[in-house]
């Protein structure tokens, strides 16, 4: 089963306070080849930036933040390419209808694209989700 993972989840992975069971129980099971991880390919800026973000905040300290971005770079996704004309076409529609940023439009693209699950803990994105019939990851 493929599912379409946004920074939210992820950062919850690498930061303490941010961290919950259904999160951790979504990335045991993509560890264990049991889901697959899908991520538009601007996933990975996304997760620098909360890192260095965590940083200047002081939720984690400077000295690891090497050590979160190593274990980053562990998460088993796929990145998926936007940079069709038709993927930013939809993208910009998607966040204009749901009044959504292009960065979070673009994880709602994937997932109606695939036709997958989306694991976010924004709110506003999983009711955007919804809207399009897509499944939510962590509906019981």
């Amino acid at each position: 089963m493929t599912i379409v993972v946004d920074a939210s989840v992820a950062g919850s992975w690498i930061l303490p306070d941010e961290s919950s069971t259904k999160t951790e129980r979504l990335l045991e099971d993509a560890l264990r080849g049991q889901v697959e991880l899908s991520v538009p390919e601007l996933w990975i800026y996304e997760m620098l930036n909360l890192l260095l973000s965590a940083s200047w905040r002081r939720r984690i300290q400077e000295r690891r933040i090497e050590e979160a971005f190593s274990l980053v770079q562990r998460i088993p996704v796929s990145a998926f390419d936007h940079s069709a004309t038709l993927s930013r076409s939809r993208i910009l529609k998607l966040a204009r209808r749901f009044s959504l940023s292009a960065y979070d439009a673009s994880y709602l693209e994937l997932a109606d694209r695939l036709q997958a699950p989306l694991a976010t803990l924004d709110s506003t994105l999983r009711a955007a989700a919804e809207s399009l019939g897509l499944p939510d990851a962590f509906a019981a």
